[in-house]
């Protein structure tokens, strides 16, 4: 995975229905129904890049194959689709 500005992962995330929680890190929160769920990632708030070291844990956080992730944050998979994948793997 191609490093990417963690501004570009926290629009994408957002657009997705993730709700950002700012303690010591940026959480993101997938919010299915209004109700928050236990999925979530994070990344730190002195990162300005996540190289793809960093992205890969985020996916495995969020229960995704990498190339799933990557779909995510490029806008293929949508809200609907990642509960979809999510639920089929009895992560949510």
């Amino acid at each position: 995975m191609k490093p990417r500005a963690t501004r570009e992962i926290k629009s994408s995330l957002i657009r997705k229905g993730f709700e950002e929680d700012n303690t010591h890190h940026h959480y993101f929160w997938l919010m299915v129904d209004g109700k928050r769920t236990r999925v979530r990632t994070r990344y730190s708030h002195g990162a300005k890049e996540c190289d793809g070291w960093i992205q890969k844990r985020m996916a495995e956080q969020l229960g995704l194959e990498p190339k799933e992730f990557e779909d995510l944050i490029n806008c293929p998979l949508q809200h609907k689709t990642l509960v979809d994948i999510l639920e089929r793997r009895g992560v949510i």
